[in-house]
């Protein structure tokens, strides 16, 4: 068995691990000089649980107040 040290979550493994660990390259990324792409962002694990979770507009987690209805649809009712 394996004991992990602090948190085990699978999104701290950086995009290069990644493709070793599922076999998509036979390479482990230490054997190699590996290189993100340029259009790659920096591996960033998950926030979620933290301050730094995305929060959409209207989310009662997110800070400030819902935006008001803005009355833009007609909402559905049956046997109509």
């Amino acid at each position: 068995w394996v004991v992990y040290n602090g948190y085990a979550d699978a999104s701290k493994v950086p995009p290069g691990w990644r493709g070793w660990l599922c076999h998509n390259v036979d390479v482990a990324p230490s054997e190699e000089k590996y290189q993100p792409k340029a259009w790659q962002k920096p591996h960033i694990e998950n926030q979620t649980g933290t301050a730094n979770a995305y929060r959409p507009a209207g989310s009662q987690l997110s800070w400030g107040q819902r935006p008001a209805a803005t009355g833009d649809y007609v909402s559905w009712t049956p046997g109509e």
